[in-house]
């Protein structure tokens, strides 16, 4: 006979087929939609493409959408005291009209996550479904209203806990089942204005932040879809880790990009040193980069020398230092970026020629008419004045000469940082990113109208039309082409004679006016083919398409969520503000693990370099992922005012132990890792670089501390604390990033004596605890 736990799940089991059953329906629907578009294209009408498009991308859409589940479609049940019941699930999906799975985005399911005994919100009983894959495998129940429970089966005993001691596996998990409160309300605030959320390790606030994005275009999709959304995170590992949260919550259209990725081609993984990323993190480095892009680019050549009216007229290095300076200036008063200023470098060039000239009886229009014009004066100008990129200009950086406006020391060091290195370091995008704002585009060059005899002239087959063509060159009979099509879009029956032009117009006005339009006219014009042809003139114009050669323009950010933003230097801020000029965002950090040298003292200090002033800050106090013993373990280098995180998770081991051979430890405490788990070795970044050859085990990670920050694991072990913080001016910040990466499991191994605030702590098992 079947207990209460069995007839429960095969209970819940129905529901979820029949959710799986419509959902299989929804497909198929979603599929023929995509075959009726391409059938409506069949028609070659202009409208018949047009809905194609329109029906193709929405089936592509819902398909996406319907294949998004990961973890289990269904994963929540409430149960109202006014006998209403919900199943909360990844998306929404109906039975005609009866719901069958609420969104977990919608206001409908939102006492899911925020009802508590004290405030119910009329939940009676709030159950957790456990689901692998399409089978239900377990019930998890809290009760919320204990006089209202009537005769409602509760089961199982803490499903949060159940879902905190998973595995991490290689990536995040979302943690749509089991959002609390604090949480909830986070992911839910108002788009408008900076919503900051800050918290210590483990309190869930980079999935927060992810899960805030899919909420945010659940709830105004018509406004954020499309990339509208960039999500900023410290570095590619750590984007790779969360990479797979929004594809699971349903969406695909955000914008996920590291730190060393936000500028287009480059994607830079490398950090500085601390003394080098101090320098290119400052705010004096826009003087420095300004005055390093107006300065003369290495191979530009040191002499101009030309003949004129038998007179040999030469500018020399010093002339031509004074011609730039002139350029310059005449840029910095009307606003000329350098890209955009060959022309008035052209016109101080020939200033400085004419006044070489020897000849009162020679005109000054003339000279800069004939000199202007010569094959050899452009030459030497796109030498001497070339359009110039941001990766060229950062690299002038490399001789400490060309450094401007920073104290001999600071010079060195950065004209140090891009000697024998290969490719961009994360600090450096910021400056490339700098460069590119402040060096502008070259003007475009003007497009010539095209010759009437070129719309007749066949050099590479039809020509694509811009309008509605009527013509009976080709073929016998008239043909009527529309915008953008060579082929024709209707042909004239036996009926319409050739010659009989004032019919066969009648007969294509009609056509086209089944396409949507009104004809008022016709002129002449030319068919696809270059044959002479006739052009309606409609009493609407068609819209103008922007020429082939012109770069779209990318719409701005409406929505930027910036994680480990505690760490923003001066100049990743600049960087990140112009991607969020127009836009709203969402702030994530924990100021006790800011380990950047110039990062902001506060949140009112980092909104004020981020050019934002209206905010709200919610707090997440309480920890769901690292341990109580060793979240007080790590709390003890807590830096002076930051308040520890209150650990909601019992459990976890830590060992101390001081070893003599660290290669030999590492491999042995690696070896005692759990095969079943995810485990990490977190060591200084030359450390870290010395240890991958004894971890033999593919499925452990050496991560170097610089990059650890984000990341969680079921069992790390930190090599040489010590070293650790004395890597940096904040390595005890670091030390507790290191320290906080853990979920079960923290293993700390040192031959160097521990930082005073860890000694006398923890537990080995070799007898030797520090």
């Amino acid at each position: 006979m079947p207990d209460v736990r069995e007839e429960e799940i095969a209970a819940e089991q129905r529901v979820v087929d029949r959710v799986y059953e419509r959902l299989d329906g929804m497909r198929a629907q979603a599929k023929a939609l995509a075959g009726e578009g391409h059938r409506r294209a069949a028609t070659s009408s202009v409208s018949g493409l047009v809905e194609r498009d329109a029906m193709v991308h929405r089936a592509a859409a819902q398909l996406r959408a319907l294949d998004a589940e990961a973890e289990g479609l269904v994963f929540g049940r409430l149960d109202f005291d006014d006998g209403e019941t919900y199943r909360v699930g990844r998306l929404g999906v109906r039975d005609g009209v009866e719901p069958l799975l609420i969104d977990w985005r919608a206001p409908a399911a939102e006492p899911f996550y925020r009802a508590t005994p004290g405030e119910p919100l009329g939940v009676v009983r709030r159950r957790v479904i456990i689901c692998r894959g399409q089978r239900v495998v377990d019930l998890d129940d809290d009760v919320l209203s204990p006089d209202r429970a009537g005769d409602l089966r509760v089961l199982g005993e803490g499903a949060l806990l159940a879902a905190l001691r998973r595995s991490r596996g290689p990536h995040m998990r979302d943690i749509v089942t089991t959002i609390q409160r604090e949480q909830d309300a986070a992911i839910r605030a108002p788009a408008r204005g900076v919503t900051v959320i800050t918290g210590g390790p483990g309190t869930g606030k980079t999935q927060v932040a992810l899960h805030r994005a899919a909420y945010l275009l659940y709830t105004d999709r018509s406004r954020f879809t499309g990339g509208r959304i960039l999500v900023v995170g410290p570095s590619t590992v750590f984007t790779s880790y969360i990479g797979r949260v929004l594809p699971a919550l349903g969406e695909d259209s955000v914008h996920l990009r590291a730190l060393g990725e936000l500028v287009d081609g480059v994607t830079a993984t490398r950090r500085d040193r601390a003394e080098v990323a101090r320098i290119k993190g400052a705010d004096r480095m826009c003087e420095v980069l300004t005055e390093l892009m107006w300065q003369t680019p290495p191979a530009a050549p040191a002499r101009l020398r030309l003949v004129y009216a038998g007179q040999v007229l030469t500018l020399d290095a010093a002339d031509l230092s004074a011609a730039r300076r002139r350029v310059r200036a005449r840029c910095a008063a009307d606003g000329t970026p350098p890209n955009a200023a060959r022309t008035a470098a052209a016109t101080v060039l020939l200033d400085a020629l004419w006044t070489r000239v020897d000849g009162p009886h020679l005109d000054r229009r003339l000279f800069a008419e004939d000199v202007g014009d010569r094959g050899e004066f452009h030459r030497f100008l796109r030498a001497w004045w070339p359009v110039l990129t941001p990766e060229r200009v950062l690299s002038w950086l490399a001789d400490p000469g060309r450094v401007v406006g920073l104290p001999a020391g600071d010079a060195g060091t950065l004209a140090g940082s891009y000697r024998g290195r290969a490719g961009w370091s994360v600090d450096d995008v910021p400056l490339l990113d700098e460069l590119a704002e402040l060096l502008g585009d070259p003007p475009a060059a003007p497009r010539a109208p095209e010759p009437e005899w070129q719309l007749r002239e066949l050099t590479t087959g039809t020509r694509r039309v811009t309008t509605f063509v009527l013509s009976c060159g080709l073929r016998d009979g008239w043909e009527l082409y529309a915008p953008g099509h060579p082929t024709p879009i209707a042909v004239a029956g036996p009926g319409i004679d050739n010659d009989a032009i004032g019919a066969a117009q009648r007969w294509a006005e009609a056509v086209i006016l089944r396409e949507g339009h009104r004809v008022v006219g016709w002129t002449d014009g030319y068919d696809p083919h270059g044959e002479e042809g006739y052009v309606p003139v409609l009493a609407e114009p068609l819209p103008v398409d922007e020429p082939d050669d012109e770069a779209p323009v990318e719409e701005p950010y409406l929505h930027v969520v910036v994680d480990e933003a505690q760490d923003l230097s001066p100049m990743e801020c600049r960087m990140i503000a112009r991607r969020a000029e127009y836009a709203s965002m969402t702030i994530v950090g924990d100021p006790g693990q800011a380990t950047h040298p110039l990062a902001a003292a506060s949140w009112p200090d980092l909104l004020t370099r981020l050019g934002k002033r209206e905010t709200r800050t919610l707090e997440l106090h309480t920890g769901y992922r690292v341990p109580g013993v060793l979240a007080d373990y790590a709390a003890r280098v807590l830096a002076p005012g930051v308040a520890p995180t209150r650990s909601y998770r019992p459990g976890g081991t830590l060992a101390v132990r001081r070893v003599d051979d660290l290669a030999g430890a590492v491999r042995e405490a690696v070896r005692q890792a759990p095969r079943d788990s995810t485990v990490a070795v977190v060591a200084t970044d030359d450390t870290a670089d010395a240890l991958t050859p004894p971890v033999d085990r593919p499925d452990v990670a050496v991560v170097p501390a610089s990059l650890v920050k984000g990341l969680e694991y079921d069992h790390v072990i930190v090599v040489e604390p010590a070293d650790i913080v004395a890597a940096e001016p904040r390595g005890r910040n670091r030390l507790y990033v290191a320290l906080t990466r853990a979920v079960a499991g923290l293993t700390v191994l040192h031959r160097q004596p521990l930082p005073a605030e860890l000694r006398d702590a923890g537990g080995g098992t070799d007898g030797r605890t520090a």
